[in-house]
């Protein structure tokens, strides 16, 4: 792709400062012709324009696009005491993450074939591992000064600048077939649930394993009602097409899907795992048309040719095909920022940043920039958590 040239109205603006500086200057007794001859006075001013460029005013400054991430796990897997979590979004500008915990890694592995359940957990186990994860989630936000955003106000100071955590899980595993445990995971902090991952769950059916429901379990409805009850957001990810239409179809509740892709006909459980995670167009417009948001995802897709996302500068074309396809308020970011695997597309929100500002030199309405940086997610997660 080619490089992105210089905003054509900065260029415009210091050229026209240059050339102000140097009328200006013209008419200085200094700089009359029996100080400098031609060549070393257009030197000297040119040395001057060059040493005093541009000066805005902080009131002139456009201000740096604030940024949501609908789905994160950066600096969760990692070993390295140094990395913090506040520091890695204060430097991109990052003040929304939903910050999701795994609630099935101990019963899943990596394998040739993708992440698979390698073993059945027992009753009480899944519930166990949840609690044990958000003492340690909590112990993380404490020592990096990193607020929960609980409430549609935490939101609003997100937007106003003032970074927040959403509290999300992946997945639901936790609940164990019982809903009113929503209700104890709410009183934790959550505000973010996905329903299902890659352990076999009654919830529902997996996009990556042959279907066992094809539909919505009764539970499921009660989760789901339970989570608008409560002031929950639902995310679909990692759903059956056929949980996805049900779901939709029986709640009126606040639903996105978090990340993945949008590929020409949608995935398949037969597909390579990160071909069978893509949405259909089709069922990515019922997921906006619900009310909901799709967030795109740094996975690197090998084996669809039709998924080109390798950087930031391709990230942003990506993020603008989505527009198209789905309208403004249908696209957010969803990077799956450390578990989108060891050869993401982009590993720090520093990388983000750059797509933020990729989309910024494209011209689009400012709006949609900020739509699509923030304001779809800020909007749903506020909707769903304003009960």
């Amino acid at each position: 792709m080619k490089p992105l040239s210089r905003n054509a109205g900065d260029q415009n603006i210091h050229c026209h400062v240059r050339h102000i500086v140097a009328d200006r200057l013209s008419h200085r007794p200094l700089m009359n012709a029996r100080c400098f001859s031609p060549r070393r006075r257009s030197v000297a001013l040119w040395a001057l324009a060059t040493a005093f460029p541009l000066q805005r005013t902080l009131a002139q400054q456009p201000q740096r696009q604030l940024i949501a991430d609908m789905h994160s796990h950066a600096t969760m897997f990692s070993r390295d005491p140094v990395l913090n979590l506040r520091n890695e979004m204060d430097e991109a500008g990052v003040t929304l993450v939903a910050w999701a915990l795994v609630d099935d890694t101990p019963f899943t592995r990596t394998t040739p074939k993708g992440i698979k359940q390698i073993r059945q957990p027992e009753p009480g186990q899944l519930w166990s591992y949840f609690q044990r994860r958000v003492t340690r989630y909590d112990d993380a936000l404490r020592q990096w000064n990193l607020p929960k955003a609980l409430s549609a106000s935490d939101i609003d100071a997100a937007l106003r600048g003032e970074p927040h955590i959403v509290m999300a899980s992946e997945a639901a595993n936790f609940l164990e077939g019982q809903p009113e445990r929503v209700a104890l995971a709410h009183a934790m902090g959550l505000r973010h649930l996905q329903l299902v991952h890659f352990i076999e769950s009654p919830l529902g059916d997996l996009q990556t394993e042959a279907p066992r429901f094809l539909g919505l379990p009764d539970v499921t409805l009660k989760v789901i009602q339970e989570c608008k009850r409560l002031g929950v957001l639902v995310d679909l990810a990692h759903s059956a097409p056929s949980f996805v239409d049900a779901a939709l179809a029986a709640s009126d509740a606040t639903m996105i899907w978090s990340h993945s892709w949008i590929s020409r006909s949608g995935g398949s459980w037969r597909d390579w795992p990160n071909v069978a995670r893509a949405l259909s167009p089709d069922q990515a417009r019922r997921i906006v048309a619900h009310g909901g948001v799709v967030g795109l995802w740094t996975v690197r897709v090998h084996s669809d040719p039709a998924y080109h996302v390798r950087d930031a500068e391709t990230y942003a074309d990506e993020i603008l095909r989505m527009v198209d396809l789905l309208g403004p308020q249908g696209v957010a970011f969803g990077t799956d920022m450390e578990g989108a695997g060891t050869d993401a597309v982009f590993k720090r929100y520093v990388d983000l940043r750059a797509v933020a500002d990729s989309l910024a030199r494209r011209n689009i309405p400012a709006s949609v920039l900020h739509d699509v940086c923030i304001g779809n997610y800020a909007r749903v997660l506020k909707k769903a958590i304003s009960v």
